[in-house]
């Protein structure tokens, strides 16, 4: 299971396909304009990009989607003092929980189901304790290692509609493997709502919907988890996200990383990367982590069973799909 950092997450994809920067700004084109907006949501930059007929119509488009964003973000913060999650962590109990986080707990539930284990979003103490001591130039012993994975269960954790319970002392919870998604997923919902039929949205889980402004499809481009470059580009025709050992790392040869089997207490090997194409945001954003998780003999059924597809990239460099990862395009 992973916590990423608070800075920064997952920079695997970028939109590989030109387009304006800034707040707001028009490039000409026949029937619609291209708008783009960025902000900062989740410890990183989240951007919006839409074809409108207007500058009015793109605004409400952006104004409701960012709106969203900001939402799950109060939800589902780790380091926020005024989120949902932070109180649930402080407190151990939370009453009335937003739908929203109910939501992501049941997408927690369905993939430590699917993966036995191995995806469980209690893994926070594990993590803090490894990163806290590494921090500090140590490392546990197996022992102590073992010893934190007893602090995670996510059978621990009791939900309902009406209140949220950490069961056991010194629990906490990481939603840092879906929140992303879900925001994805409620963007999506907005800018459809507002007409708007041409669209980019990145929150770190992307989604093309319809065509760019010169027609063709939207692309991204999968990064290089050694490199600053590029191993692919893909179709983005539903949502792409990326998990990968080079985004928050403990050794320089990436073995000890911030994706964590809560079992052993310890980094998957088999992957680099992996990069998964799925039906909604919040479940691109599960499997990605949930995939690296089981390794590369168990994920190719876990994602057939939840119709997904992925690029995956090994440790030694080599790169693979399932069998209808969209054509790769070059750049």
């Amino acid at each position: 299971m992973t916590h990423s950092p608070p800075i920064s997450r997952r920079r695997g994809l970028q939109l590989a396909l030109g387009c304006c920067a800034g707040a707001i700004m028009p490039v000409a084109s026949t029937a619609t304009q291209s708008y783009r907006r960025v902000g900062l949501a989740f410890g990183t930059s989240v951007s919006i990009t839409v074809q409108a007929a207007s500058e009015a119509q793109a605004n409400d488009a952006f104004d409701a989607s960012f709106a969203e964003i900001r939402h799950i973000d109060r939800i589902a913060g780790l380091v926020r003092p005024d989120s949902a999650l932070f109180q649930l962590n402080r407190d151990g109990v939370l009453h009335q929980p937003d739908p929203a986080l109910i939501d992501m707990l049941n997408m927690a539930q369905t993939m430590y189901q699917a993966t036995d284990g191995a995806f469980d979003v209690t893994v926070q103490p594990l993590w803090r304790a490894l990163d806290n001591a590494a921090q500090r130039g140590t490392w546990p012993d197996e022992t102590e290692i073992q010893a934190l994975c007893q602090r995670v269960n996510q059978q621990a954790v009791v939900y309902s509609h009406e209140r949220i319970e950490l069961t056991r002392p010194g629990m906490g919870i990481t939603l840092n493997s879906l929140a992303r998604g879900l925001a994805a997923d409620r963007v999506s919902a907005v800018l459809q709502a507002h007409g708007i039929t041409s669209a980019f949205l990145d929150t770190d889980v992307l989604q093309g919907i319809g065509q760019p402004e010169h027609g063709g499809m939207w692309r991204a481009a999968i990064r290089d988890p050694r490199t600053t470059g590029t191993v692919a580009t893909s179709a983005v025709s539903g949502f792409l996200a990326t998990s990968g050992d080079y985004q928050y790392f403990w050794s320089p040869d990436f073995k000890r990383n911030h994706i964590l089997d809560p079992r052993s207490g310890t980094s998957p090997q088999d992957f680099s990367s992996v990069s998964v194409l799925a039906s909604s945001g919040l479940l691109a954003d599960a499997l990605s982590t949930a995939a690296f998780l089981v390794g590369q003999n168990k994920a190719p059924d876990l994602l057939a069973a939840f119709g997904a597809e992925a690029f995956f990239v090994a440790k030694d460099g080599r790169t693979s799909t399932t069998a209808h990862f969209p054509r790769l395009m070059d750049l």
